[in-house]
């Protein structure tokens, strides 16, 4: 008990400078969080996916078309159609300006008109492949699909009643069916419902990274703390044990203070909470509706973030034999689990397999914990991992423990 005791005494002496770095830990995680949020929070214009159209400029029935699009069409909601020339366009690509470019062929129009339809061709960068490319080849498959189909079904039409001969009224008819399909495409999204299933809520991103955050601002925490567990020398630890207070009881003495650190942070972080709450939370959608009590609620409900991490810290700092040894791998290890259990970058990124380790691993499971708090889901399988992890990382920092003071 008074090693206990003693241990409690190092970690209150040395919680002033962890608290400062605690603060300055939480300001730059908060200063990441408002840049990522300004620089998301960019105009609906950017948000779209731009395209530019290398072609006959003079044409008058691609300038037609172009503003049909864009004034008419439920497409302009998503994609900006702009004119270049063929350089511009490449210039603006290569710098990530637009999505691609199409190159309208010379006499595009009279081709399609008359049946030959010139191939357009549709010019993506490939340096990097993103979500906008993608969304920019599908939208060329469509367009190329709804010509094709609506372009074979008028000339179908005119080629039948030539043959029947029924041609008094053949222009008159013609005109009526590009009507009927222009009233066909252009509301198409009126064609079909959206239905999303609500079986499995779907946290937002706004929650989380509120999840990440906090899992993130525990992990690095152990980074100035972890010179307080390393032990370079065991003199003081071997002259315990022969006193008979064993491998076993220093680990626990220990393991207790280090989440006993944890829980002094996580008090100054819920001391802040509220200031966080009244500015944040109106933006969080599972933090919107909530009251005083349901804060006090959250409170308890991550409280399991601190024996898991804390068993994650203490172990992590008796796989090291010096202080540099230790801060560095702390800092790879914590590094390395918060990105692979979608810290930085959200999980559903990640291939499948990836997916399926990061559920195993503390990380990983404190994740989804946190998210299932948030989302008021029951937390079987997370709950049941953390527990193993918690309960087995003391085991290890024992084992070797145990096994250095035997040297």
């Amino acid at each position: 008990m008074k090693y206990f005791s003693l241990q409690l005494k190092r970690v209150c002496r040395a919680f002033p400078a962890i608290l400062l770095t605690t603060l300055v830990l939480a300001g730059a995680l908060a200063l990441l969080a408002y840049l990522q949020a300004l620089s998301s929070s960019h105009s609906e214009e950017r948000q779209k996916i731009t395209l530019a159209l290398v072609g006959d400029a003079e044409d008058s029935y691609l300038g037609l078309g172009v503003a049909l699009i864009q004034e008419m069409d439920s497409s302009r909601f998503t994609c900006t159609l702009t004119e270049m020339t063929e350089d511009e366009a490449r210039r603006a690509l290569e710098k990530q300006q637009i999505n691609g470019y199409l190159v309208i062929p010379e006499n595009f129009i009279r081709s399609v008109m008359t049946g030959k339809n010139s191939k357009v061709t549709f010019v993506t960068g490939t340096s990097q492949y993103t979500v906008g490319t993608l969304l920019a080849r599908e939208l060329a498959d469509a367009v190329s699909t709804l010509l094709t189909e609506t372009q074979s079904g008028i000339y179908a039409f005119q080629r039948f009643s030539i043959q029947q001969g029924a041609v008094d009224d053949l222009d008159s008819d013609i005109y009526d069916i590009n009507l009927r399909y222009f009233q066909f495409v252009l509301p198409r999204t009126e064609l079909y419902d959206i239905d999303t299933p609500d079986s499995s809520p779907v946290i937002s991103m706004q929650g989380y990274y509120v999840c990440s955050a906090m899992l993130l601002f525990f992990l690095f925490l152990g980074i100035s703390g972890c010179h307080l567990f390393i032990r370079s020398d065991l003199s003081l630890n071997r002259i315990l044990e022969a006193r008979g207070f064993g491998a076993f009881r220093q680990t626990i003495a220990e393991y207790a203070s280090c989440c006993f650190l944890l829980l002094l942070n996580y008090l100054v972080l819920s001391a802040l909470l509220p200031l966080f709450a009244s500015k944040a939370a109106p933006a969080i959608p599972e933090l919107s509706a909530f009251a005083a009590a349901d804060y006090i609620g959250l409170f308890f409900s991550f409280f399991p973030v601190i024996p898991a991490v804390g068993g994650l810290l203490y172990f992590l700092s008796q796989c090291a034999r010096s202080l540099i040894s230790g801060i560095l791998l702390t800092f790879l290890c914590v590094l390395g689990l918060g990105y692979i259990s979608g810290c930085f970058y959200p999980l559903s990124f990640f291939p499948p397999e990836v997916q399926k380790l990061s559920a195993l691993l503390p990380t990983g499971a404190l994740m989804e914990y946190m998210q299932n708090v948030l989302l008021g889901e029951q937390n079987g399988p997370a709950i049941l991992i953390l527990a193993g992890w918690t309960a087995g990382f003391p085991a290890l920092a024992f084992l070797i423990r145990r096994r250095r003071l035997s040297r």
